[in-house]
């Protein structure tokens, strides 16, 4: 998944998503996307928040304009694309799509 400064993230119709490992501990988070529907996407927790846009990406509804993805309330942009999902402390958690 390709991204620039900021945590903004360009859309990628041929990402694939990442490959859940069964015996590490897994997590699914809610997307709400920029078109307004749901994505249920189950990952690692060790997964990084690049690896959840990759699978935002390889669903086919990202979108075509670049991207954020925002959680917490009030939601706050995830920057950090690297860190992981339990470090980002999205586990369990809606995160929203928003156009940047």
């Amino acid at each position: 998944t390709h991204a620039t400064a900021g945590g903004v993230i360009v859309p990628d119709a041929g990402a694939t998503a990442p490959t859940v490992d069964a015996s590490q501990p897994t997590t699914s988070l809610q997307v709400r996307l920029t078109n307004g529907k749901r994505l249920l996407v189950k990952v690692n927790k060790t997964a990084t928040v690049n690896d959840v846009a990759a699978a935002i990406n390889a669903s086919g509804d990202a979108g075509t304009d670049m991207y954020v993805l925002s959680a917490g309330f009030p939601p706050r942009p995830i920057e950090d694309l690297a860190k992981t999902v339990e470090e980002a402390g999205l586990a369990g958690s809606v995160v929203n799509q928003k156009k940047a």
